[in-house]
């Protein structure tokens, strides 16, 4: 048999992201470059991340320009972005869209991300079981950016968990930026204005450090904390 690993057509592989100021983000651009360091056809063409959609735009149309052989995008707005990705399937770039997903399936060949309904589904079902048996539980939840639809799913998702639980009632909800400043700011607003919860849950990991600053500071220990991501 012949040996995947050896070269073949040299291909370069243009690669936009986010500003790469999430623990998350970071990974997936170092990832990507030790990944096409391992393959002597490969060249990989790598943005300046942005989470500025103008500045991300252009920098996809000039790899678009460049003629690139495939486009992976993971983009700061899936939504705000998806003609540019229409744009790159039409001169022919197969685009892989990454995480925050493009309004139309007809701008990208193919997506790769997690289960965001999923995530708060499971979320809400295992706070569901924990509290199943106290009366009048109360939970709040401390979600991501509100304008990405993975946020809305993530809400939906675990909502819709909590229908099976009618003694369990979401009291509060805010959304931080995936960041640990606001992970702390947010949560430090929602533990003043309940002066006693049950559950939270947190929709991202960054945030959740933050978040937990906050509880530390508060001297808060009377509920479990649920995270994603």
């Amino acid at each position: 048999p012949v040996a995947d690993d050896k070269p073949g057509k040299p291909v370069t592989i243009g690669f936009a992201g986010p500003q790469a100021d999430h623990g998350w983000l970071n990974a997936i651009n170092e990832n990507a470059k030790s990944r096409a360091e391992k393959y002597s056809d490969v060249t990989l063409e790598i943005t300046e991340g942005s989470n500025d959609t103008a500045q991300q735009i252009g920098q996809i149309e000039t790899l678009i320009n460049k003629k690139v052989d495939v486009l992976v995008i993971l983009p700061a707005d899936g939504k705000a972005l998806t003609q540019v990705g229409l744009k790159a399937m039409r001169a022919g770039i197969p685009v892989v869209n990454l995480d925050r997903i493009f309004a139309s399936p007809q701008a990208y060949r193919c997506w790769i991300g997690g289960d965001n309904y999923g995530m708060g589904l499971n979320a809400g079902h295992y706070i569901g079981e924990k509290l199943k048996d106290k009366p009048d539980a109360r939970v709040v939840e401390l979600a991501g950016l509100d304008n990405l639809e993975l946020t809305k799913q993530r809400t939906q998702g675990f909502d819709d968990a909590l229908k099976n639980y009618p003694n369990i009632k979401k009291v509060a909800r805010q959304a931080a930026d995936f960041t640990v400043e606001s992970g702390q700011a947010k949560m430090a607003q929602l533990l003043q204005a309940q002066s006693e919860i049950d559950a939270l849950w947190n929709h991202d990991d960054d945030q959740g450090v933050g978040a937990l600053r906050a509880i530390e500071q508060a001297g808060r220990d009377e509920f479990l904390m649920v995270g994603g991501a």
